[in-house]
């Protein structure tokens, strides 16, 4: 005899089923809700596998790749007073692997991961999914974003670090202990890559203690930051370096650019500094200038009188110091601005090449050179280099015509502007229009003057260079993409029907 089950018993799930069921149905759900995002990041991380393929091991930066392989080779890390330590470090931590593709790899991912916080962050804030995908693009697609990423340069890691790092601050309008402890030691990162990012530093306390988040939250942001900065600087004590003491070389350039010195005041030391050439290049002032007189900068009396020169040339040129600044500052906004031959060459270097072989020298190559692949201080020779394939043609053009720089910033100076003037009162009336909140007006602010202040700064005390506009791009895109919001809703929209009743099914107690 054989025994049987009754149909009802048979038709009954097992006990484990309607729980995954649901699960998977919730994953499906999801997956379809962000299915934009998922192709933005799938299309991000294609171009970036490209680059991986086609341009092995690295893009080399002649003057900066091989100085920072050198000093990672050194027993002992050591003050520089041309280069900060950030990029010495990893490139000290990934030695062991023996090629540059394991550091490249990291670098491209950390975009896709600032790309992915970014969406998160918005979604978070409430902003519509098309916002949230529309800010992204940049960060994913941006030709110098992606030819950055690629070369043996600190640029990358200090994107990231001032990124995340803000992003941890404006998550929640007061923000744990935990979230500014991160940023805190994030911004400590990104100033022991690069020292030009204090300002934002700054900027972050001081958005902390306007909102006032909480006397743990600011203690916890203050120490992860000073613990790492006061270690660092002890251990410089009074060498000379790019933390603090080298200024003065950078702001040379900008003031050579413009110095009078037939009708200014000058000293007999600050006139042997005067120059006797024209470049539209700033640190071309310094580099083609005597090796004696370079020498000389890396002295304490030498770097204080270049900053005496400095200073001197710009408070008696007041006018051509502010025109020069603003000249500089719009190829950064203007798409195709030109701020001269110089520059030209320098331009091309960050767009891909269609290969790397090359008659000409690694210095006086205007496209990226190739970095070796046996994680050496030299370049690789370019007339043995690879010959052009599809891909890397394909590649060139790419990057001759998708910089989206120019425009994000912008687009987002222009929308923060409108945000701040959102619901202005004069006097007794106010100005028609959409009223944007108070937090996503200090939010917009904030970014702004992280991203696009900190890039004109870098023009103010040093030169135009594109891959400085680089930390500004995710800040930038945020603070357009929040500006948008704010001057359109700026408050959490409900959520639509269908994903009310998964949140509510997910949410019913389980059947046993």
């Amino acid at each position: 005899m054989t025994a049987t089950l009754s149909p009802d018993v048979e038709a009954q799930p097992a006990p484990g089923d309607p729980p995954r069921r649901r699960r998977l149905e919730k994953l499906r759900r999801l997956l379809r809700r962000h299915s934009a995002f998922l192709v933005l990041i799938a299309l991000g991380g294609v171009l970036r596998a490209l680059f991986m393929v086609s341009y092995k091991p690295a893009f080399w930066y002649f003057g900066d790749s091989g100085v920072y392989i050198t000093m990672s080779e050194a027993k002992d890390l050591y003050a520089s007073p041309t280069r900060a330590l950030g990029y010495v470090v990893a490139l000290k931590l990934f030695e062991p692997t023996h090629t540059f593709m394991t550091l490249i790899l990291v670098q491209h991912l950390a975009g896709l991961v600032l790309a992915a916080t970014m969406y998160a962050f918005l979604q978070h804030r409430g902003a519509p999914r098309w916002l949230s995908c529309l800010a992204i693009v940049p960060v994913l697609l941006d030709s110098l974003f992606l030819t950055v990423e690629h070369y043996l340069l600190p640029d990358q890691i200090l994107t990231f670090c001032i990124g995340m790092a803000i992003i941890a601050v404006l998550w929640n309008k007061k923000p744990s202990w935990r979230a500014t402890g991160v940023a805190g030691f994030l911004l400590a990162c990104a100033w022991f890559t690069k020292p030009t990012a204090l300002p934002v530093v700054v900027l972050v306390g001081l958005l902390l203690i306007v909102r006032w988040v909480g006397w743990r939250a600011l203690v916890a942001y203050a120490v992860t930051f000073l613990i790492p900065y006061l270690l660092v600087m002890n251990w410089i004590g009074d060498r000379q370096s790019v933390y603090g003491s080298q200024s003065g070389i950078a702001l040379y350039g900008r003031a050579a650019m413009i110095a009078d010195c037939s009708r200014i005041d000058l000293t007999f030391e600050e006139q042997t500094l005067c120059p006797t050439r024209h470049f539209d290049r700033a640190d071309a002032y310094f580099w083609t200038s005597p090796p004696k007189r370079r020498y000389i900068a890396y002295t304490p009396e030498g770097a204080k009188l270049y900053t005496d020169f400095s200073l001197a040339v710009i408070r008696q040129q007041p006018g051509d110091y502010l025109r020069s600044v603003g000249k500089e500052s719009l190829a950064h906004l203007v798409p195709g601005f030109r701020l001269g031959p110089d520059n030209d060459c320098l331009r091309l270097r960050w767009a891909p090449p269609d290969g790397f072989r090359d008659t000409q020298t690694v210095p006086n190559r205007c496209y990226p050179a190739q970095a070796r692949g046996d994680y050496q201080k030299w370049a690789a020779d370019p007339r043995v280099g690879p010959e052009p394939t599809a891909v890397t043609r394909a590649l060139h053009v790419y990057g001759e015509y998708v910089r989206l720089i120019p425009t994000t910033l912008s687009l987002s100076l222009l929308l923060a502007l409108a945000t701040l003037i959102s619901g202005l009162r004069l006097i007794r009336w106010r100005l028609p229009g959409p009223r944007a909140p108070g937090r996503i007006k200090l939010d917009v602010v904030v970014l702004l003057f992280a991203g696009l202040g900190l890039t004109i700064l870098t023009v103010a005390i040093g030169m135009y260079e594109a891959r400085y506009a680089m930390p500004a791009l995710p800040l930038a895109s945020l603070g357009a993409a929040l500006a948008i919001f704010g001057l359109t809703s700026g408050r959490v929209r409900p959520a639509p029907p269908e994903e009310k009743a998964a949140e509510q099914e997910s949410a019913e107690p389980q059947a046993s």
